[in-house]
């Protein structure tokens, strides 16, 4: 199963150093020192066999000696070929030779970082800046920005704020403003816009401002840590809980415009889907912990999930193998067949890729809901959502639980083709991949028919067959 990886090459002084020194003696230790310790052996060997013979070299203390040497340095080699940093979910992978010095932990765990910091110099220079790593075990490891690739740090910044945002200091904000400041007048695309657009949401295209660092919250328990993102009327924050456990904050403001009763219908209804969300108890759907308005605001405070969302991971690693999109789809269909089969079923409305997160156990979690953008779309009078994903009925303004099955096949294409599919239209990925199987394109193809009698018309319909193909892949 593909996974997010951000990994770089370490231009170590020291290492470059011991590489150029092994390469020039290699013909010394690769070559001649091993054909000398072949000849010790035949002289240590015939000794054995006559012993009156010449001693010079019998001792077998010769033999240990040469072979040492060879051994140290080929693995004095092999050390210096190792020049990658690595960053994924469960760690920091070093190398051993950084800067002038010997970096003693190779592998530094989540678990064991207490505390990320940059150190960046008066002039802000940012290629003389540093990364200072502190650990619960050990000295600090410090990361110089000029011995790493230009577009690591900032890969390497998001990535700590996406799987470790407790350690993260608020130095590293200034250090990733700089960085997107310096990126903005290059032609190339900041790996900031790469990242943060998978936990961006869409909405209306009206200005607010978003709450700010350190802010608190329902009565004083809740403080922001670090904005997600924001646009339109809506925003989502990584806050902090009692000062503990780290939870997610949707944020929906209600306008000034509009009249009075069709504010007070937006807050009903919000509030009653809210609740409805509050009673899911599924283990591939984020728990909504509480909601609560303060002023004009009104706030869906979820479970904070690890992981990496299936948008992000496409953008990174390009379209999925058939085999992990068809184990992703049956999580996500028994997912929305929990919401779906209710006493009081809830419609999705805002299925797409950027709001499934893919666990570090391998397990997909449904972590947003179109609550905030219902609201705001009935107090604004306009809609909100992802274009690209919806299907006509709900356009409309009449989602229905197949809404949702249109907007499953929408995402089970873009995971295929690594491409959005096009709006209001019947998807086929096996247009732009030849190589996916007739019967998955077919299901893609029926899941977003633009009428709805077209469509599977339950998720319980459409399982037993994400089942069966999803077997004959394993038996092939």
């Amino acid at each position: 199963m593909a996974e997010l990886i951000v990994n770089s090459r370490c231009r170590s002084s020291l290492r470059q150093t011991m590489d150029l020194i092994l390469n020039v003696t290699f013909p010394v230790w690769g070559i001649a020192s091993p054909l000398a310790c072949v000849f010790l052996f035949l002289q240590w060997f015939a000794s054995l066999q006559y012993p009156n013979g010449p001693g010079l070299f019998n001792n077998p203390a010769y033999i240990a000696i040469d072979l040492s040497y060879s051994v140290v340095c080929l693995l004095l080699k092999r050390t210096v070929t190792f020049d990658r940093i690595s960053v994924d979910k469960s760690g920091i992978r070093l190398p051993r030779l950084m800067g002038m010095s010997v970096n003693l932990l190779p592998e530094i765990l989540w678990k064991d970082v207490s505390h990320i910091s940059a150190a960046v110099p008066s002039d802000g220079d940012l290629a003389k800046s540093q990364i200072v790593i502190s650990v619960s075990r050990g000295p600090a490891v410090r990361l110089a920005c000029s011995q790493l690739e230009p577009d690591f740090v900032e890969q390497f910044l998001l990535a700590v704020q996406m799987w470790a945002p407790q350690v993260c200091d608020e130095s590293l904000n200034s250090m990733q403003n700089s960085l997107r400041l310096s990126a903005s007048g290059s032609s190339q695309s900041s790996y900031t816009e790469l990242w943060e657009e998978e936990l961006g949401r869409r909405f209306a295209p009206t200005s607010y401002i978003p709450l700010e660092i350190g802010r608190v919250l329902r009565q004083s328990t809740l403080k922001v840590v670090n904005p997600l993102s924001s646009g339109g009327l809506s925003a989502l924050y990584l806050c902090q809980l009692n000062g503990k456990e780290l939870v997610v904050l949707k944020e929906a403001v209600i306008p000034e415009s509009g009249t009075e009763s069709v504010r007070e219908k937006a807050r009903e209804m919000f509030g009653r889907e809210a609740h409805l969300l509050m009673k899911l108890d599924h283990g591939g759907i984020v728990h909504v912990l509480d909601f609560f308005s303060e002023g004009e605001r009104n706030y869906l405070m979820l479970e904070y999930v690890n992981g990496v969302d299936l948008k992000q991971l496409v953008k990174q690693n390009g379209a999925q193998r058939e085999s992990d999109v068809l184990e992703w789809a049956i999580q996500i269909a028994g997912s929305l067949k929990h919401l779906h089969e209710r006493e009081q079923p809830i419609i999705h409305r805002d299925l797409t890729p950027d709001n499934i997160v893919l666990r570090n156990d391998g397990q997909t979690v449904i972590v947003d809901f179109g609550a905030a953008n219902e609201f705001i779309g009935t107090a604004t009078g306009t809609f909100v959502g992802k274009h690209s994903f919806i299907a006509p009925e709900q356009l409309r303004g009449k989602a229905t639980t197949q809404s949702d099955i249109y907007a499953f096949g929408c995402t089970l294409f873009y995971l295929l083709t690594g491409s959005e599919p096009e709006a209001l239209t019947a998807s086929n990925p096996k247009e732009l991949v030849p190589a996916i199987s007739d019967e998955l394109a077919e299901l893609v193809e029926s899941c977003t028919q633009l009428e709805v009698r077209d469509r599977y018309q339950s998720v319980a319909q459409m399982l037993p067959v994400l089942r069966r193909l999803a077997a004959q892949i394993m038996v092939a």
